[in-house]
């Protein structure tokens, strides 16, 4: 797997962990979702970050890995 790939979805994970965690302390919940996406989420990040060749990623890289991830799934089908 892509390594790109990976932390697009370590990203995206992230703010889904707000969300979740915002609806569990509105409804007086434990965030237990929250906590599991945002632990996955910071992994993949982490991990993909580390096993890049070139060096870690940056905030600066998500618009251009976002855009060539849609290329690459518009090229697919």
């Amino acid at each position: 797997m892509d390594t790109g790939f990976l932390f697009l979805l370590g990203v995206y994970l992230l703010p889904l962990a707000l969300v979740s965690a915002v609806s569990a302390w509105a409804d007086g919940r434990r965030p237990k979702l929250a906590m599991a996406l945002g632990a996955t989420g910071l992994v993949l990040a982490v991990i993909a970050s580390v096993l890049r060749p070139e060096g870690f990623y940056g905030l600066s890289d998500i618009p251009l890995l976002t855009i060539e991830l849609l290329a690459r799934i518009w090229r697919a089908f």
